[in-house]
């Protein structure tokens, strides 16, 4: 196996090459007489320090967006969620009128919370066509239990 092992190398070594394999974000070169790899950057380069800055400035700001979104959805679901509570302890805890004017406000600061995020692209259009969807559901749901509204009605 050695021997074998000995030949084989001795014989390829002209195809072999020891060079380490190309790190991430490499690039090769033509030079004569240099390496054929050359980094584009590393850790510690003043640039890549700037852009992991950079990133994570953008990362906290997206967050801050998509976590405001978040917020609204929930309002809107603690909304009827409270309402559902409420209902279960007298009949008339709020009436259909003042219901539709609160959750139209809620759901309308909900979408325009969706829509700036895929305004400022930190949400895909279609994530924000499923939110705002289950947002409509949620409120339109509760009145159908409620009675207020029958399943035809768009709202």
């Amino acid at each position: 196996n050695k021997a074998t092992m000995s030949m084989l190398c001795a014989r390829f070594s002209s195809t072999l090459s020891l060079r380490a394999p190309p790190a991430l974000g490499a690039r090769p070169t033509s030079h004569v007489g240099r390496p054929s790899v050359t980094v584009v950057a590393k850790l510690n380069t003043p640039s890549s320090k700037y852009r992991q800055r950079l990133n994570e400035k953008q990362r906290m700001y997206n967050k801050s967006i998509k976590s405001a979104a978040r917020t609204r959805i929930k309002n809107v679901i603690k909304f009827t969620d409270n309402l559902e509570r409420e209902f279960a302890k007298s009949a008339e805890a709020m009436s259909e009128e003042d219901f539709i004017k609160k959750a139209d406000e809620l759901v309308a600061d909900a979408f325009s919370h969706i829509d700036k995020a895929v305004s400022k692209g930190v949400m895909k259009k279609t994530t924000a066509a499923r939110r705002k969807s289950r947002v409509t559901r949620l409120k339109r749901q509760f009145r159908e239990r409620r009675g207020w509204s029958t399943p035809e009605m768009a709202n």
